[in-house]
């Protein structure tokens, strides 16, 4: 960078460092004369200054909400990628739900304390098997990742 140019940003923030002080320093009624004076609608610019305070302070206060929905996003997306090692045919997937409810009591309070096991869709039996291997109910061999061929 040239010496010219260095010396013309230099003077640039020396006249921007002025003029904010010259703002700050200054009596409101006089910012507000030379406003109108200069033709600004001085009613719109104190509403978007008071929606971008207001749109600031509402941001700050739901930051963790934000953070929360971007980590519950982050993992339904986790979840749809999964892809368990199921049985083919819904009789064997079924039984597969049935005889972990039977064996193991947390599955059984989880899965089935409302529900008749024989009645449940398919959709239902295969939804609860994924959901049961992803909480680990069931050997950790079991699962598969996706690899784009399912």
């Amino acid at each position: 960078m040239s010496a010219d140019t260095n010396r013309s940003k230099m003077d640039l923030e020396t006249l921007f460092d002025n003029l904010a002080e010259a703002v700050e320093h200054a009596p409101p009624e006089d910012l507000l004369a030379e406003a109108k004076v200069a033709g600004q609608d001085t009613e719109r610019i104190a509403a978007d200054v008071k929606n971008t305070l207001l749109d600031a302070v509402r941001n700050f206060e739901q930051r963790k909400l934000h953070a929360a929905r971007h980590a519950y996003r982050k993992r339904s997306t986790e979840l749809r990628c999964k892809r368990f090692a199921l049985p083919d045919s819904a009789v064997e997937r079924r039984k597969m739900l049935i005889d972990a409810a039977a064996t193991n009591q947390r599955v059984a309070r989880v899965t089935a304390k409302f529900r008749d096991l024989r009645e449940l869709s398919d959709e239902d039996v295969r939804s609860a098997l994924e959901d049961l291997m992803d909480l680990g109910a069931f050997d950790q061999s079991a699962e598969l990742y996706d690899d784009g061929n399912k």
